[in-house]
């Protein structure tokens, strides 16, 4: 099927508001198409009505990729998440349609979890029934009404003072026993400024199958994807002899998810529930950077999505997470945090956090780059441990955005406490290219 072309608002008058089911809906489609929400985004112009002509058809990731955004027939959904990217765009964007339309009616909907478009037909008009004059009859009460009035107002009194006396009770009960929402930390709550969503990435390593071989999965930490085999040699004589690979990404990784659930039960405590929501590195980009305020925890390897960033940074953690190299150290810094040993079974470990701009204004980026991401969530989460960053990031300045370098004492495979030792202000602009 050739592109579905939907001219733009220019060239078209904007057509009447519907008021009817049937034809009613077709010309809500083209209204909605037509709205300044829709007139630069060409993309979801054209998802939207490709979407609204096979409503009543089962349509696949492919068939959408193909037909509606113009990807090639080798389109393989198992390694682009471009169709799930654009659908959860254009599934917002229809909710900031109607949210800035208070007096329009939400006819079109996309179910999260779903790529179908449903169309609800609005609540019929219901007619007055008309009102029937009915004979007085008389009765031997007419002759208390003079009396009625009093004898209710009484009642409605003693009612009144009633209700009064038991609301002073239970509002006196609800006081001592209230519970205070606690407040954020001072990290969490310049974080927290604004209405936007959040999205936590939990980090899905890529493992590889093999047609001569299927029960093997194998990973290399150095391959994320095809064209990075020849950067593991080992790797590559090792697979050479079991078939064609194919990517497998369906695990998460299990203290990275214990650590987004501890962190999602803290934005709780604090009042974001309602803005917090999980995803996957498996179907994530950089295009979710224009949609909400981003939490990723893992590792350099299990960070894939967001390579171009970690790029940018002038502190790099290694790939087997031992150390942490620092590119311009200030003079009272080291050139590398390396893993020190303190004992038979302590030692120190460095990570990295990073606040970053997002891809679109007010938008953030926070990256807990660790092999104790549990541990990173605790820091920021404590008010010991958020009191130590903030005074830190007040003797550089109180940059609004930064990256720093963090150590943590383990025992016993442990975390007991972790301390931010270094930190530089990030002066770099969002990188513009989706990984």
């Amino acid at each position: 099927m050739a592109d579905i072309a939907t001219p733009p608002p220019s060239e078209m008058q904007r057509p009447a508001r519907p008021s009817e089911a049937g034809d009613g809906l077709e010309a809500h489609v083209q209204h909605i198409l037509q709205s300044p929400q829709f007139a630069r985004a060409e993309t979801q112009r054209k998802l939207l009505a490709y979407l609204w002509e096979q409503r009543r058809e089962t349509v696949s990731e492919y068939a959408i990729a193909t037909e509606a955004l113009g990807r090639n027939s080798s389109f393989d959904s198992t390694v682009d998440a471009s169709v799930r990217v654009h659908i959860s765009r254009l599934r917002r964007k229809l909710k900031d349609y109607y949210q800035s339309e208070p007096g329009e009616t939400e006819m079109l909907v996309i179910p999260t979890g779903t790529h179908q478009l449903m169309a609800l037909d609005p609540l019929p008009t219901v007619e007055e029934p008309e009102e029937i004059a009915l004979p007085v009859e008389t009765s031997w009460t007419d002759g208390l009404r003079p009396y009625l009035l009093p004898v209710l107002a009484g009642l409605c009194l003693a009612l009144a003072v009633t209700v009064g006396l038991l609301g002073w009770k239970y509002h006196t009960l609800q006081k001592s026993y209230a519970v205070e929402q606690p407040k954020p930390t001072t990290f969490w709550a310049r974080f927290l400024q604004g209405e936007e969503p959040i999205k936590i990435i939990l980090p899905t390593p890529v493992f590889f199958h093999f047609s001569g071989a299927p029960t093997f999965r194998l990973r290399s930490t150095k391959v994320n994807d095809y064209s990075h085999i020849d950067d593991d040699p080992q790797f590559r004589d090792l697979i050479k002899n079991l078939g064609t690979p194919g990517v497998e990404m369906p695990y998460t990784v299990t203290w990275d998810t214990l650590a987004a659930i501890d962190m999602a039960r803290y934005l709780d405590s604090v009042g974001a529930k309602q803005r917090v929501s999980f995803d996957v590195s498996r179907d994530s980009s950089m295009m979710v950077l224009e949609e909400a305020n981003v939490i990723m925890l893992g590792t350099h390897q299990t960070m894939q999505p967001f390579h171009a960033y970690l790029q940018t940074l002038n502190f790099t953690l290694s790939m087997n997470e031992r150390w942490v190299a620092n590119a311009s150290p200030a003079p009272s810094e080291q050139a590398r945090y390396d893993r020190v040993s303190v004992g038979a079974q302590r030692s120190i470990e460095p990570s990295i956090i990073a606040l970053l701009p997002g891809r679109a204004p007010g938008l953030k980026l926070l990256l807990l780059e660790s092999a104790r991401t549990g541990a990173m969530v605790t820091l920021l989460s404590s008010s010991a441990g958020s009191n130590s960053i903030d005074e830190m990031w007040r003797r550089h300045g109180s940059p609004p955005f930064f990256e720093m370098v963090v150590q943590t004492e383990v025992e016993s495979n442990k975390p007991l406490r972790s301390w931010p030792v270094a930190m530089h202000a990030y002066r770099a602009q969002a990188p513009a290219n989706s990984m």
